[in-house]
């Protein structure tokens, strides 16, 4: 199980880019060109290269404008070029400003808490309002190429960013292959996987066969469904599992209203974000053109233009109300999806601008 103490760590790790080769210390005391030794709460050190440090300021008091101002001068004194000040609440716009003068990277420390910023995307995240809720399932829905993957695993890396527990249950792609698949896309992911804050699990025979076994009786059906959700809560269970993703969960489904309705309530896990995948095919919103209606919440991604690298995702349902179903335009990239611009999505075509004065 990751702790929040190690999450803390990746995510100061992953802001300066140090990668996996570093080691930490915490409550580290150097000797600064002074002769006088100093105090840090922590302290990472890349193994390629010793010299270079990160210090991070934990402990602060009220006056945070006087806690900047000394922990920046002994981190000079130590000759440590690269810090960051870990907090729980926004900063004032004074303390912000000295933050950005002396240099020192605002670090969230938010581990652990009941969040609105699912995915970490700002718009997409305002889009559905913070009526994404633990014990509930909601669906990615979309064709081939339009991002359910790559948003699942910002869902999860956003997740191991506040030290909470990741796993991705692989239905159609073999593990190694999607651990590859990712690294071009993911930023952070495999970061994460190697340090156990995300599990990565794929499908075997035996629960495919199980499913083959499945016919119109309702014991057989019962069974299956049973089996199948119990050994997946068990590993959530095991592995202290806050945040799930099945991708996608179309090889598991049995086709029947009432298997879905059975299946959907079984498959629910208390005090986790369940999140899951479906293709279209049966209609625009889902791979059997039903699943849509037992989930809690349904985020259909698409293409306006073909062969565009321009995406869009719609709120299509979120339970509770009070979502916004405008587009959200993004593009995936190297440093994971990033929001585009409608206004520039509006003009992507377009070769020319008005003049007016």
């Amino acid at each position: 199980m990751i702790s929040g103490e190690q999450a803390e760590v990746y995510k100061v790790a992953q802001e300066f880019s140090l990668g996996d080769d570093f080691i930490y210390g915490i409550n580290v005391t150097l000797k600064g060109k002074s002769g006088m030794d100093h105090k840090f709460n922590l302290v990472l050190t890349s193994k390629e290269d010793e010299r270079n440090k990160i210090a991070v300021l934990q402990d602060i008091s009220e006056d945070l404008i006087s806690d900047l101002m000394e922990f920046n001068a002994i981190a000079r004194d130590c000759g440590i070029q690269l810090k960051a000040v870990s907090v729980e609440r926004d900063l004032t716009k004074p303390e912000l400003n000295l933050a950005r003068v002396c240099n020192i990277a605002i670090i969230r420390k938010d581990f652990g808490k009941e969040v609105h910023d699912i995915f970490g995307i700002k718009r997409l995240d305002e889009n559905i309002g913070g009526l994404i809720k633990k014990g509930c399932i909601y669906m990615l829905s979309g064709p081939p190429g339009a991002g359910k993957t790559a948003l699942c695993t910002q869902f999860l890396v956003e997740g191991a960013k506040k030290g909470e527990k990741g796993m991705i249950i692989l239905t159609d792609m073999q593990g190694r292959d999607f651990i590859s698949h990712v690294e071009s896309f993911s930023y952070g992911f495999k970061d994460y996987y190697k340090r156990g804050g995300i599990e990565v699990l794929e499908i075997s025979n035996r629960i495919l066969k199980l499913k083959a076994g499945v016919s119109g009786d309702y014991s057989s059906v019962k069974n299956y469904i049973g089996t199948l959700t119990s050994q997946l809560k068990t590993l959530v269970a095991e592995y202290n599992v806050t945040r799930l993703v099945i991708d996608p969960i179309t090889p598991l489904i049995v086709q029947d209203n009432d298997f879905l309705n059975q299946f959907f309530k079984a498959l629910s896990v208390p005090q986790t974000y369940t999140l899951v995948t479906s293709g279209i095919g049966k209609s625009d919103e889902s791979a059997y053109g039903m699943e849509q209606f037992f989930v809690s919440g349904l985020i259909k991604l698409g293409s306006d233009e073909p062969n565009s690298d321009i995406r869009k995702a719609s709120v299509v349902k979120m339970s509770g109300g009070g979502y916004n179903e405008k587009p959200f335009f993004y593009k995936i990239t190297n440093r994971g999806i990033v929001w585009y611009e409608e206004d520039d999505y509006g003009k992507a075509g377009s070769l020319f601008n008005q003049v007016v004065l």
